[in-house]
């Protein structure tokens, strides 16, 4: 058990800028050296202790899960402090699969000058499996081979906080795939026979030398395919408008979270044209049959 008062490490970093959470949001959804200011953390104004979540909902690759499933905390260490922090690590097993684990690691630190309070700072300093969404299959099929490693590397800025590297590699992924997606776009209201009209839009979006007017030509909705629409907003206006800030003008900490957004919406964008072309392939060969039938 960690020392009353003379060792309960004390917050140094500027509150008024550090955003509030739970502890299973951090462990969830907030990437690497993110601190959080969370309330009744610690166990009490004089014990630096504080408990991990008995369960979180996270992920898990397994190939009898693939998508987020209910984790159960199987282990926490106990706390030992390197001041000015407090430090714990504990693990989760699916309780699906059985299988799969995930290790965080975090520190955290008494409000400042409120040493009689439980509510503290934390930040996560550990994550395996590498903290990010699932990368869908598509993915690289969308955006190119060629920008493989700029995501992963725009992956691993965002894992340790770095806003603004990380915006800077999406900001070159999207522009040096800003034709290709228009491309996939097209090929998916082909498979999906959208009406002429929209074919004839996206071919005209193609043939601009220039981005932004692609984009103007595309920013309605019906522009594109019913089934890529995200929440009944069209995916490539989503990324245009992210990623279009010049980076001197954002703080990095608005610069992670705009790549955290373009990271989920190229993503799903990716996993809506795989459901599109999957879900055309299966009517194909459903008519083929019933046709077959009839013959």
């Amino acid at each position: 058990m960690a020392e009353p008062n003379k060792n309960v490490p004390k917050n140094r970093g500027n509150e008024a800028e550090i955003k509030t959470a739970t502890l299973e949001e951090l462990l969830q959804d907030v990437p690497l050296y993110s601190p959080r200011l969370i309330y009744s953390l610690f166990t009490g104004p004089k014990d630096a202790r504080f408990y991990l979540p008995a369960e979180l909902r996270l992920h898990c690759a397994h190939e009898n899960c693939e998508g987020v499933r209910r984790h159960e905390k199987v282990g926490q260490s106990d706390s030992f402090i390197a001041s000015p922090y407090v430090h714990f690590f504990g693990s989760y097993k699916c309780t699906d699969c059985k299988i799969t684990t995930k290790v965080f690691g975090v520190k955290a630190a008494y409000r400042a000058g409120q040493a009689n309070s439980t509510t503290g700072t934390c930040v996560k300093i550990y994550q395996e499996p590498a903290f990010g969404h699932p990368i869908p299959k598509r993915l690289f099929k969308v955006i190119g081979e060629e920008n493989r490693e700029n995501f992963l590397q725009a992956r691993r800025a965002i894992g340790r906080g770095l806003g603004i590297g990380a915006y800077a590699y999406y900001r070159r992924i999207v522009e040096s795939t800003k034709f290709a997606l228009v491309d996939s776009i097209l090929e998916i209201a082909r498979a999906t026979r959208a009406p002429e009209a929209q074919i004839k839009l996206l071919e005209e979006a193609q043939t601009e030398r220039q981005f932004s007017k692609g984009i103007d030509k595309l920013r309605d909705v019906s522009a594109i395919p019913a089934v890529l629409l995200i929440e009944g907003h069209n995916p490539l206006t989503l990324l245009h408008d992210l990623l279009s800030e010049g980076i001197h003008k954002l703080s990095d900490g608005e610069c992670l979270k705009r790549a955290q957004e373009a990271e989920v919406i190229l993503c799903e964008t990716a996993d809506r044209m795989q459901i599109a072309l999957t879900e055309r392939k299966a009517v194909k060969a459903a008519l083929s049959s019933i046709m077959s039938r009839k013959s």
